[in-house]
């Protein structure tokens, strides 16, 4: 690259479904999986509200930490949230259905227009 240092910021989404006690049936005991619809994603970060989640495991938040360091020198006026610092009970795994959905209340009582959120062992 002629010298050149480039800059990568790496996005992985990933399409998920969502398992929900409502939709099983009567007989059955293997839930039905219902596809998940994404929101549009935005043009720009510009100005915009990034979330970080982080589920509490060893080393997540200081990756999420320095993913938003990254958009903060490279995004103007990006604000980034740190929902483990907003609310440490989100800072779990969530092992059932009811957490997880309490935790996405959370989230989006934010208003955030992104969230990155990360695992790391």
């Amino acid at each position: 690259m002629g010298g050149r240092r480039s800059k990568l910021i790496i996005f992985t989404i990933s399409v998920s479904f969502i398992i929900s006690a409502s939709v099983y049936g009567a007989e059955e005991k293997i839930p039905k999986m219902i596809p998940v619809r994404l929101n549009p994603h935005p043009n720009s970060l510009e100005g915009k509200t990034l979330l970080l989640r982080w589920n509490g495991k060893y080393n997540g938040d200081k990756f999420l930490s320095r993913v938003g360091e990254l958009f903060v020198e490279q995004v103007k006026g990006i604000k980034i949230v740190k929902m483990w610092e907003v609310d440490s009970s989100t800072a779990v795994i969530s092992k059932k259905m009811e957490l997880s959905d309490q935790i996405a209340s959370k989230i989006s009582a934010l208003n955030p227009q992104v969230v990155i959120s990360a695992q790391a062992d």
